[in-house]
């Protein structure tokens, strides 16, 4: 029923609770979404976990998100969730070697501190991110992030570049406030 239906039609039946039109967005894009994750990480299982949690959060947020391009919004949600993986997963490698190395432990020490508060306060920012729309995360993510100009993004989320300019000033006031309280937090217990 929903195979020769474009996107547009999918998703207004979807909004309006149509179980069927999201299991006919789900065999039209999940197979592309897969292939897309599966290019970054190459691990079947996850790649599905990703899957499946794109499109559980597609259904769940069917009546807040608003959504112009599928092929763009999943390829970016895609791509946002191996980040996360790959952030979540990241591994400190191992160096063997066959001699003794002398260094200064209390530096090394410091140095290992340095790193855990940096990947705390990244933690915190990205938690704070989360509380912004979701179409704003996903322009601050793709400009700040993913590094991609603000044309490249305009083109791939099908909305002007303004629009793109104005959402990263947003995210980044947002979080320009959220750091001004803890530096202020910092002092007080300093």
């Amino acid at each position: 029923m929903y195979e020769d239906q474009p996107d547009v039609a999918v998703w207004e039946a979807i909004q309006q609770d149509d179980v069927k039109a999201f299991n006919a967005l789900f065999e039209r894009y999940w197979s592309r979404v897969f292939t897309t994750a599966f290019s970054h990480l190459k691990d079947r299982e996850v790649c599905e976990e990703i899957v499946h949690s794109i499109f559980l959060n597609i259904w769940t947020k069917r009546h807040q998100l608003q959504i112009g391009s599928f092929q763009q919004y999943l390829t970016a949600a895609a791509r946002y969730h191996v980040y996360k993986h790959l952030k979540s997963a990241k591994v400190i490698p191992l160096r063997y070697t066959d001699q003794v190395e002398q260094f200064d432990r209390q530096a090394q020490g410091n140095q290992e501190e340095e790193e855990m508060r940096a990947q705390e306060l990244e933690l915190q920012l990205d938690t704070h991110l989360e509380k912004l729309p979701r179409r704003c995360q996903e322009i601050f993510y793709l400009s700040r992030k993913m590094l991609l100009p603000n044309e490249d993004i305009a083109s791939q989320l099908g909305i002007s570049k303004r629009s793109v300019e104005n959402q990263i000033t947003v995210a980044q006031r947002h979080l320009r406030l959220f750091l001004k309280n803890t530096a202020l937090l910092i002092l007080f217990l300093v």
